[in-house]
């Protein structure tokens, strides 16, 4: 029996059937990924979980500001100058009162009255006061004063937002 060899064809053969198919090589697996990989996606993780902790814990320490704020928007309503003024005042004396809470060496907010407690407002916010003097004396004479002059309420509203939200116990 006569087989033909490869060089031989016989007639009428196409040559290119002759070609085997392309081998292909395996296909990649998704695992297991290389260490560097499980590296990147942990700390990833840790980095994200952080970021998360970090919000959750300036969340939960200004609550008080957040509250204060609302507290602020309800004080709107109040007719009489001299009620406003006083519930103004009550309100910036508890908000400060709250964070100075942390502090155990720091002085008693409490206690302070007059000019102690108008240089504690107006220096709360560092080297920017939030409050203009001229505000801030007719904030107190109209609190404790039975007839002063009436008030800016919307500019000392604003102005207060400012220092519930800017404030810091440990400028003074």
């Amino acid at each position: 029996m006569n087989t033909p060899s490869p060089t031989q064809l016989p007639a009428g053969a196409n040559p290119l059937d002759q070609l085997a198919d392309i081998h292909l090589p395996p296909a990649v697996p998704n695992f297991p990924w290389a260490l560097g990989w499980w590296v990147v996606i942990i700390l990833c993780l840790c980095l994200i979980a952080a970021a998360y902790w970090l919000w959750r814990h300036y969340r939960r320490r200004s609550a008080y500001r957040r509250a204060a704020q609302l507290e602020l928007a309800a004080l709107k309503a109040i007719d009489n100058d001299a009620e406003f003024a006083r519930q103004l005042n009550q309100l910036l004396r508890r908000v400060a009162i709250h964070c100075q809470q942390s502090k155990p060496a720091a002085p008693a907010l409490a206690g302070l009255s007059g000019e102690q407690w108008q240089t504690f407002i107006y220096y709360g916010c560092g080297a920017k006061p939030a409050f203009t003097e001229a505000n801030l004396d007719a904030l107190f004479a109209a609190a404790y004063q039975a007839h002063a002059a009436p008030l800016d309420r919307q500019q000392l509203l604003k102005q207060a937002q400012q220092w519930i939200a800017r404030h810091r116990s440990h400028y003074v």
